[in-house]
């Protein structure tokens, strides 16, 4: 069969936050660095999935507690590369703007761990309510997209 380019949407659809005022509206461009080439039973053969790991999550989802509007809210979720292969974090990619992750730039070794930092911080639009943000981390895995949620309860300033 014919190969095919498998474009990587790891941000999918942002969507904005209960107080955007931009209408939620961003722009996505990919480059060629974002495309890996697929074969027939859909495994990667050449670009940044070509070798496969794995990944082991020490916990996939964190909940804050309650959170004050404005405050910074950082957490580190752990991993370890369970797989022969150096794991690249490709993209990590939250669902909101209001969450940043920040992926590890250098591959993890097989048997290390590694970490990713996620900050949170809490709109005003979000007082009163019980937030759930999910963080798409795409990576020379299988499956390559694999998800960590946070939550939150937002209350009013100090």
């Amino acid at each position: 069969m014919k190969k095919t380019i498998l474009y990587l949407f790891a941000a999918g659809t942002l969507v904005a936050c209960s107080d955007s005022k931009d209408g939620g509206k961003s722009v996505i461009q990919f480059s060629d660095a974002d495309k890996s080439e697929i074969s027939a039973d859909q495994k990667p053969t050449k670009g940044p999935l070509s070798k496969i790991t794995s990944i082991e999550y020490m916990e996939v989802d964190h909940n804050y507690g309650d959170v004050f509007y404005p405050s910074d809210n950082k957490y580190t979720f752990k991993f370890k590369n369970t797989g022969t292969e150096p794991l690249t974090i490709i993209s990590a990619k939250a669902s909101c703007g209001c969450t940043v992750p920040r992926k590890p730039e250098a591959p993890v070794l097989p048997g290390e761990i590694g970490e990713m930092d996620v900050v949170f911080q809490p709109k005003e639009g979000q007082i009163g309510q019980e937030v759930t943000k999910r963080i798409t981390v795409t990576a020379n895995t299988q499956p390559s997209q694999t998800y960590l949620d946070i939550k939150a309860n937002v209350v009013g300033g100090m």
